[in-house]
């Protein structure tokens, strides 16, 4: 069975966007963020490798990205993984899209 596996380094990711939304936006629209975010993971364990990802290699071999918005639902953020050889996935990050996601990914746990 495939598992998701969120480093600590996209569990801040995460906690640092939601917090950010819930200051700038309110409690209604960080709770939203957080929805599109887990339908988002859910949709990597249901599709490893879905159509709306971008390979990659050019960052490093394996590394896949992932926009959290959904049609009528906006939002500015990519999940960045990989598929191990096991076939788990590995959140590396979550990056706001106008971010260098190979510049970010250095300093990734």
């Amino acid at each position: 069975m495939t598992k998701l596996v969120i480093s600590a380094s996209a569990r801040r990711d995460i906690a640092g966007a939601l917090q950010h939304s819930g200051k700038r936006w309110g409690e209604k629209q960080r709770r939203h963020y957080r929805l599109l975010i887990e339908n988002a993971l859910g949709d990597l364990l249901d599709s490893p490798e879905p159509p709306a990802s971008r390979a990659r290699d050019e960052i490093r071999p394996g590394i896949r990205t992932f926009h959290i918005a959904r049609r009528g639902q906006p939002a500015r953020h990519l999940l960045v993984y990989r598929v191990a050889p096991d076939g788990d996935i590995q959140v590396i990050r979550l990056l706001h899209d106008a971010m260098d996601v190979s510049g970010a990914l250095r300093d990734a746990d």
